[in-house]
């Protein structure tokens, strides 16, 4: 559900209705509260936006599962094999490691936090990752059943996040989160992190009866955005490079990229292959 607090803010649903059918999302619908307190009794609102065809999805599994059937396919993982330079030649790329050169027809630059370096040394064209770190909390145990499945309040209207939401996990955790922060390193997870009282406000917007003791510290994570946090949203860079003809950009992805993942990956093949 993405939630509406009040009527002014119903008409945003609608908006998201249209974009989202538009899309050919299946299944959307426009719901009252009295659907509200049916499926989530303790989710504030008086409206909402009705995702039923929308899911979790385990992203640690994903990943080892991707590598799995890439590996039954041939693939070759060169797991902490740093990327020292490329040299472009008339058939492709040559990329040199600690180790050894690739020679490679076409590279694409999938780096996250780092695609912007990736790219310096590949030849490509020159863009800039801002790291932007996301914090949750997660939901006591005892507490988790107080929601049953993904609630959302009103995206943000500079598009830089989707606010703090409420994500039910595969494994049956409840999380609040992500927050929003700017931040110079693309490593570091952990310095000044929020205090669990910062997300009481957000979580009491959108779950009655919630209270500090009901929360403790979760894990962070850090969004690889293409967009300063002066300037409004930058969609994902998915396409050949402008600089360099062996290079596909995969860059500037963040959420829904992991959840987008197989789709991002049809599109890349594409490009390469075209």
């Amino acid at each position: 559900m993405i939630v509406a607090h009040d009527e002014s803010e119903t008409h945003v649903l609608e908006s998201l209705l249209r974009r989202g059918r538009e899309n050919e999302v299946e299944g959307l619908a426009l719901v009252d509260r009295a659907f509200m307190t049916r499926r989530e009794p303790n989710v504030s609102g008086v409206a909402a936006l009705w995702s039923p065809e929308s899911g979790v999805v385990n992203a640690e599994e994903l990943v080892k599962a991707l590598l799995r059937s890439g590996a039954d396919e041939g693939v070759i993982f060169l797991p902490g094999t740093k990327l020292l330079g490329a040299d472009t030649v008339a058939d492709g790329i040559v990329l040199r490691t600690e180790r050894e050169s690739i020679h490679a027809r076409m590279v694409v630059n999938a780096a996250g936090l780092y695609a912007d370096d990736v790219s310096r040394v590949l030849g490509g064209e020159g863009f800039t990752i801002y790291p932007c770190r996301g914090e949750y909390v997660e939901i006591v145990p005892a507490k988790r059943s107080i929601v049953n499945a993904l609630v959302y309040p009103l995206p943000h209207a500079s598009g830089h996040g989707l606010g703090v939401h409420v994500v039910k996990t595969t494994g049956g955790q409840a999380w609040l989160g992500p927050t929003i922060k700017y931040q110079e390193r693309k490593d570091d997870y952990e310095s000044d992190r929020l205090p669990v009282e910062a997300f009481l406000e957000p979580a009491r917007r959108l779950l009655n009866g919630l209270t500090l003791a009901d929360m403790r510290p979760g894990g962070s994570g850090i969004r690889a955005k293409l967009h300063p946090p002066t300037e409004s949203f930058a969609d994902f860079l998915i396409r050949r490079d402008k600089t360099n003809p062996f290079v596909v950009q995969a860059s500037g992805i963040d959420s829904p990229g992991l959840t987008s993942c197989l789709a991002v990956g049809e599109l890349v093949s594409e490009i390469v292959h075209r």
